[in-house]
């Protein structure tokens, strides 16, 4: 950890959670100068508690910014789920929603990942220290801040370390600090929301059962005195149990919790061999006023809480930080007008409040209690309430449906544009051929995280595009925008349909934008509701969510190039042609070598 003691930062990042981490990795590799500090020093300590469930759409994000890979050996695949009811198992309940929803999905990762949270805190330290190895702190707590008349740093902290207090001054104070955030409080957050009568236990165990399927499946289990009982493996040999604790007037230790969680999965047998966590927790539902104060931001736990009954603590935490991660590097790097920063709060908040609300049935039916405005019959089953309410958001759950509706950034495109995908929503998947190759990939393995939009041009067909697309690339040339092939606010990308035999430059007679790709089946062009005789502009912010649309020809370039000014607040660059000479071969151009990023906004991998 950090020995360094700057006096001045960019952002000073409150909270060593995945939250904190994720947003420091994204901001040191944007360059930018920061410091994280964490209170207690779990990066040493063997903590292992906390989140262990990983859904689809987190995954997406991890490996959006390269941190998927350093993680995938070390979790628990699951693709099985199964229920026990009274010792006889019954497949049609529990956890089965989620492979339902993603076999149907466009996603590439089609299993939920049990990895505990420290694992991947280990990962995101990793690569934050090959980054900055000053970046992180622990045993350092914020003591308290204050705003100043300063265009320049606006914010004044007090940390306390070891060895006494010191003032530090930043441009952006993050408090990813948990539930019991000093952030949040120190800068007067309202955090209205209800504490529930419900207390759950959760641990993690290496244990040895008779159950079946006790390492191949996520498993629930239907108890009459401890509620719907989570049973999940996950990485290293442990099982993470979970159950409703009723015992409120018995003190609690090791040993009753031990003891409650044998009778929590009776019939079958439970011996522990090594208890590593646990922990009882009273359930509750909270949610900050606003994300954003100014200079100061509340990502995570520090701006909503909930139970874990449908994991999405950590996920959620994930997903405020991409989202704010790269529009605050943007700010910072003066690429984009700070009212951008606007859109963050109204935006994960939204999201937030659909959790929360889903979140208070699933409690109360995990514990075994209707909620009255189910208007259920008296002798109704509290586990097929759930299951049905399952179902029903299965791909809000998985993180396959997260909309942020329209907004400053999220364009709705003029009318007579019409597609199968919304602007403000997650960018589907598919399966596209670079040139030559006899395997295909996925969209998602070109558009990583770099700080920049993605432009996907979708070129449609040779024979029937051409045309179009020769006047798009025109147009981008003698607009008012500087196009290089790798530019300070975005990348681009040309899909076409069918196979491309020959150079696509001898076959439509211009330099194509960006890496070509090809749709041979013409399902991503179905999947997004584009036809390959007439093609679209689609543009992806860097979190990957799907921002504008335009059409493939002279007009939509220029509403392009309108869209990126009023992005960043002013004029770009100038009227130099990205191509130039007689079959636009011209000379000096930079080509695109494939795996090795170009010059440009520095992001560093």
């Amino acid at each position: 950890m950090s020995t360094s003691k700057p006096s001045h930062v960019d952002v000073l990042l409150v909270g060593g959670g995945p939250t904190s981490l994720v947003l420091a990795n994204l901001l040191l590799r944007s360059g930018h100068k920061i410091l994280t500090v964490e209170q207690y020093d779990k990066f040493k300590n063997g903590v292992y508690g906390r989140g262990s469930m990983f859904f689809a759409g987190s995954l997406e994000i991890l490996d959006l910014i390269g941190i998927y890979e350093r993680v995938a050996d070390i979790g628990f695949i699951v693709r099985k789920s199964t229920t026990f009811k009274d010792g006889a198992q019954i497949n049609a309940r529990g956890w089965s929603f989620v492979q339902e929803t993603l076999n149907k999905s466009d996603t590439m990762f089609k299993f939920n990942f049990s990895l505990r949270q420290k694992h991947l805190e280990d990962a995101l330290l990793v690569a934050i220290d090959k980054l900055d190895s000053d970046a992180v702190k622990a045993l350092t707590k914020l003591v308290h801040y204050r705003t100043v008349d300063s265009e320049d740093y606006p914010i004044i902290a007090t940390i306390q370390d070891q060895e006494g207090t010191r003032e530090i001054r930043c441009k952006y104070l993050i408090g990813a600090d948990g539930g019991r955030s000093i952030v949040r409080q120190l800068g007067n957050f309202h955090f209205p929301g209800v504490s529930s009568a419900h207390k759950w236990v959760r641990l993690d165990a290496v244990i040895k059962t008779d159950m079946p399927c006790s390492r191949s499946h996520f498993i629930s289990i239907e108890s009459k005195d401890h509620g719907n009982v989570l049973w999940c493996p996950t990485d290293s040999g442990r099982t993470r149990i979970g159950f409703v604790y009723h015992h409120h007037s018995e003190k609690i230790t090791e040993g009753l919790i031990m003891k409650l969680a044998k009778e929590a999965v009776h019939p079958f047998t439970l011996e522990f061999i090594k208890l590593d966590w646990w922990t009882v927790y009273e359930v509750g539902q909270r949610i900050a006023d606003t994300f954003r104060k100014g200079p100061v931001f509340l990502a995570g736990d520090s701006a909503h809480t909930h139970s874990s009954g449908a994991a999405q603590g950590m996920n959620g935490g994930l997903r405020d930080a991409v989202n704010l991660g790269w529009k605050l590097s943007g700010v910072l790097s003066g690429l984009y007008h700070e009212d951008i920063l606007d859109t963050y709060s109204p935006e994960r908040r939204r999201s937030a409040e659909q959790v929360i609300k889903l979140d208070k049935d699933i409690t109360s039916l995990i514990s075994g209690i209707i909620p009255e405005h189910f208007n259920a019959p008296a002798e109704a089953n509290p586990y097929e309430y759930l299951d049905m309410l399952h179902s029903q958001n299965a791909l809000f759950t998985t993180g396959l449906d997260i909309s942020y509706g329209e907004n400053w950034i999220n364009r709705n495109p003029r009318k007579g544009i019409q597609t199968e995908v919304k602007v403000g929503q997650r960018a589907p998947d598919g399966q596209l051929f670079r040139p030559g190759r006899a395997t295909a990939q996925a969209l998602r393995t070109f558009v990583r995280y770099t700080g920049r939009f993605w432009v996907l041009i979708f070129a449609g067909r040779f024979d029937e595009c051409g045309a179009k697309y020769r006047a798009f690339c025109s147009a981008i040339d003698s607009s008012r925008l500087y196009f290089p092939t790798r530019s300070t606010l975005w990348d681009f990308l040309t899909i076409f349909a069918g196979q491309g035999l020959l150079p696509p430059s001898e076959v439509i007679g211009t330099l194509p934008l960006g890496k070509v790709l090809y749709d041979h089946s013409g399902e991503v062009f179905s999947t997004y509701g584009i036809g390959e005789t007439s093609g679209l502009v689609v543009v992806l912010r860097p979190d990957g969510i799907l921002s504008f649309m335009t059409s493939v020809d002279g007009q939509g370039a220029n509403e392009l190039s309108a869209y990126f000014e009023s992005l960043a607040g002013h004029k770009i660059g100038n009227t130099l042609s990205r191509r130039s000479g007689p079959g636009n071969m011209a000379t000096g151009y930079e080509f695109d070598v494939e795996g090795e990023e170009e010059s440009g906004y520095l992001i560093k991998l």
